[in-house]
């Protein structure tokens, strides 16, 4: 049997429909893989963010409770914390934040007032006995002197 152009020609483009073929099943093999491992190992680490309510007055931070913190706020290492900090204050008080950490690296909130009732800063624990300092950036701020001293400790 004689083979032809034509022939070869068809051979090549059968090859090249099933290369696509195989692409694709491969790519249908990632997209699975993906979503039955790697989506849900997103979610739990989403899912565990820490969250701290912190109230603000001018007379300093106070838990959900209305417990005043003590100045120390314990985190577990290496996790994300979400600081949520709520106003709790008179008509007039304005507050924001900054959370400095050990580098000198800093990350600011927004202002919390009677208008604004919240605000939060985002941040990544390292590890244990790191050391976090939140305080009051508005330097009219009323009670500025009770809210310069709260310790983050990442245990």
């Amino acid at each position: 049997m004689i083979k032809t152009a034509s022939h070869f020609t068809r051979n090549i483009k059968g090859d090249k429909l099933k290369s696509k073929r195989t692409q694709i099943i491969l790519l249908a093999i990632l997209a699975f893989f993906y979503i039955i491992t790697i989506s849900p190992l997103q979610a739990m680490a989403t899912s565990s963010q820490i969250k701290v309510i912190i109230k603000v007055d001018e007379n300093g931070f106070y838990d959900v409770d209305g417990k005043p913190f003590n100045n120390l706020i314990e985190v577990p290492k290496e996790r994300t914390i979400k600081l949520i900090f709520e106003h709790i204050g008179k008509s007039g008080e304005k507050h924001a934040f900054v959370l400095l950490f050990d580098s000198d690296e800093e990350i600011e909130s927004g202002t919390i007032s009677e208008l604004n009732k919240r605000t939060h800063i985002e941040f990544k624990t390292g590890e244990a006995g790191e050391i976090y300092d939140v305080f009051c950036v508005i330097v009219e701020c009323n009670g500025m002197e009770h809210l310069i001293d709260l310790v983050i400790m990442a245990i």
